[in-house]
């Protein structure tokens, strides 16, 4: 299995909130396209996360998800709701996809999220923070087709925090790995790939830490 990761650190605002992220991915084929993709956008200062995941696999569901992440990179800000509704103008006549979106707000601590179809994800407190884990509300359905209302949530997502979304090439029991104490992010995504990803799908995992303010 040929996993491909990343990683990186974004500043927002002028108080020092940042946030280091870091994905793993790997297409059912080796040497074939990952059907999954994923966007950070800085909008009015907060971070816009999208992971979309094209159905089926391969060239076309990587066309598809790539088409769904280009019209969230060039969208004005808009609630959540309106976002899904313009990624699934734009898919109509493919495929389809399904979407998770996550609008993060360093300044108070929330991030605003919702899911459309089988994507997941999950907040959890890093050690030592005990808080308890929250999911992800879901939508059925998919990017592309008719969907009656997007359903959204706002969660507390303080320093000290962390996102984890997933496509469906994951095992919901993602949920249940606990997140790193000194492990460095780009190693905790790996671990869940290589414990929870399904070799017969492709398959992304991607993270977000809030960490303190720097100084």
């Amino acid at each position: 299995m040929a996993v491909r990761t990343d990683c990186g650190s974004i500043s927002l605002g002028a108080e020092g909130a940042w946030l280091d992220w870091s994905a793993a991915q790997a297409a059912k084929t080796a040497g074939a396209k990952c059907g999954d993709g994923y966007l950070f956008r800085i909008v009015d200062g907060k971070l816009l996360v999208a992971l979309a995941d094209g159905t089926g696999s391969g060239a076309e569901a990587h066309e598809t998800a790539n088409a769904c992440l280009h019209v969230l990179s060039v969208a004005q800000a808009a609630p959540l709701p309106e976002l899904f509704e313009a990624a699934g103008q734009s898919l109509r006549g493919t495929r389809g996809a399904a979407l998770a979106l996550a609008l993060i707000d360093p300044s108070d601590g929330t991030v605003d999220w919702a899911a459309l179809g089988d994507v997941d994800g999950v907040i959890r407190p890093l050690p030592p923070c005990q808080d308890q884990s929250t999911g992800i509300l879901q939508t059925g359905g998919m990017l592309g087709m008719k969907v009656s209302r997007i359903y959204t949530q706002r969660q507390a997502f303080p320093p000290g925090h962390l996102i984890v979304l997933a496509s469906d090439g994951i095992s919901r029991r993602f949920r249940e790995m606990p997140p790193p104490a000194q492990m460095p992010l780009q190693e905790y995504v790996a671990a869940c790939m290589e414990a929870y990803g399904k070799p017969h799908d492709d398959r992304t995992v991607l993270a977000i830490a809030h960490r303190q303010r720097r100084q």
